[in-house]
């Protein structure tokens, strides 16, 4: 609740996410609402990196809350996600030489110390769908607790290896070897059928993409991983692994990969826990070879959620010893110290939530404004998401996630001849683009200025945004629309006006 009151009191009311991106799943969402998978109404394209996100999304396209439902699916998520921390927490720490009040104590203190290291709070308000992302995989380790304790699986286990990936591809990293846990724990038919059916139902999504004309990936996949792009290379997965292990966060997992590892090796008996341990170590392993870091520590926090949990709990004989005696204090203590230095990206988050929220309610929500309120017309962008959310015009998308010509130009053309060539081919003749994210801009372009957002940057990639007349004959009609915008901006943000081009 401070977080959101926070988050409103700095946008003036509005809820805004600390991304741009969660817009591009609600404006995919709409269109398809209305039977058309695309962020333009005109051409199919697949912007999303999630294959089901935006359908949840989509059967609430009619409705003027449709903002807000992302919020509401995280809470729900992040609250079932505790609760799964809770019931993973019983099952690890039941010595009974506890009362009922120092058990709870306990249960508590290590519930609150797993909110800010799995970064819970942060991913609610991103809007996006990590959070679900993040139950779902929780509720696949508890699942396989469950049968270490128990000898027993559970159909919601079963559910989430499948939905994990449908919710986002990473997920592949734990929903597989969860599938070999299974198939080494004789449930062999089991392992081999939802093998199958994850099969289908993700090759399934890459027939659909490839019926419309696109790829067999997302375009905001392949844009964003060298690994996809290049079919595959032993060469990006190499240089993915090195990248993973200059990341702080990367170089931590591979420690808890090691550690897994040993584990496996070294203890004697404990058949289950170390193949729990092993299956653990083999996804971090996937994530480190082929996964991604950061962008608001959300790419590699269910992996991290996953080496947290396994690892308290194939060493919870070890931490009820120490909390059966005297020392839970210090105890409490060191978990304390270990978790914000461990987890210090994550706590940072938690402070840093609303400037980053009111940086995309500076900077996205304007140029939205600036498009639905005074431009009504085309325009090219190199951030799609708010741009295009609730916009009935054509937005060309620079960067490539919503255009497979944008991408396949960035990729084959030395020169920017290309994005104009493209605009013109829309009838586009205002861009909106971060000039550092291009080498060149074409020459024929005129600049009318920067929108400068008045905060410490958290989330934008860059604190100011160039408007592009992209022909002379347009440029004085634009910018008296700028000047008539730039009255209504947000006290801190500015819009520069560029006089060179000025006549």
């Amino acid at each position: 609740m401070i977080e959101l009151a926070a988050i409103l009191y700095l946008n003036s009311g509005h809820l805004v996410y600390t991304l741009d991106d969660p817009y591009i799943h609600l404006s995919l969402a709409e269109n398809i609402f209305n039977g058309h998978y695309g962020i333009n109404a005109n051409e199919v394209s697949a912007p999303s990196s999630s294959i089901l996100w935006p359908f949840i999304l989509a059967p609430f396209a009619w409705a003027p809350f449709m903002h807000h439902i992302p919020l509401f699916i995280n809470i729900f998520s992040s609250l079932g996600t505790l609760f799964l921390f809770w019931k993973i927490l019983l099952l690890m720490f039941s010595p009974n030489s506890w009362n009922i009040l120092k058990a709870n104590t306990i249960y508590t203190f290590f519930l609150i110390l797993l909110i800010p290291a799995t970064n819970l709070i942060g991913l609610i308000f991103t809007g996006m769908e990590h959070s679900l992302q993040v139950f779902l995989v929780t509720l696949i380790i508890w699942g396989l607790i469950n049968d270490i304790q128990k000898s027993k699986i559970t159909f919601w286990l079963l559910t989430a290896i499948i939905l994990a990936p449908l919710i986002r591809y990473e997920n592949l990293a734990i929903s597989i070897p969860a599938l070999f846990y299974l198939f080494f724990r004789r449930y062999r038919k089991t392992s081999i059928i939802l093998a199958c059916i994850l099969i289908v139902l993700v090759g399934g999504y890459s027939a659909f993409l490839m019926k419309l004309g696109l790829g067999s990936f997302p375009t905001s996949v392949i844009s964003k991983s060298s690994i996809v792009s290049s079919g595959g290379s032993l060469k990006e997965f190499i240089h993915t692994l090195e990248n993973s292990l200059r990341n702080s966060r990367g170089l931590l997992l591979a420690i808890g990969m090691l550690y897994l590892f040993s584990y496996v090796l070294l203890i004697k008996g404990k058949e289950r826990e170390r193949l729990l341990a092993g299956i653990t170590s083999i996804a971090i392993a996937l994530h480190l070879f082929a996964g991604e870091f950061g962008w608001y520590c959300r790419y590699e926090i269910y992996i991290w959620v996953v080496a947290i949990i396994v690892i308290l709990f194939i060493n919870k004989g070890l931490i009820s010893k120490q909390l059966i005696g005297d020392n839970q204090v210090k105890l409490g203590i060191v978990f304390t110290l270990w978790m914000i230095f461990l987890c210090a990206p994550y706590v940072q988050v938690l402070f840093t939530t609303p400037i980053a929220s009111n940086n995309i309610y500076e900077q996205q929500y304007q140029m939205h404004r600036f498009i639905i309120e005074y431009y009504k017309k085309p325009v090219a962008v190199n951030d799609l998401g708010y741009v295009s959310y609730h916009n009935n015009n054509y937005v060309l998308d620079l960067r490539g996630l919503a255009s497979i010509d944008a991408l396949n130009f960035r990729e084959d053309e030395n020169t920017p001849e290309w994005m104009d060539k493209l605009s013109k081919t829309h009838n586009v003749q205002l861009a909106m683009i971060y000039d550092e994210w291009f080498e060149e801009i074409p020459k024929n372009w005129c600049k009318i200025g920067e929108l400068q957002i008045g905060k410490k940057v958290v989330t934008p990639a860059q604190s100011s945004v160039s408007f592009y007349a992209l022909n002379k004959n347009v440029y004085e009609e634009i910018t008296e629309l700028v000047y008539q915008f730039r009255k209504t901006l947000p006290n801190g943000v500015t819009f520069k006006i560029n006089n060179n081009n000025s006549s």
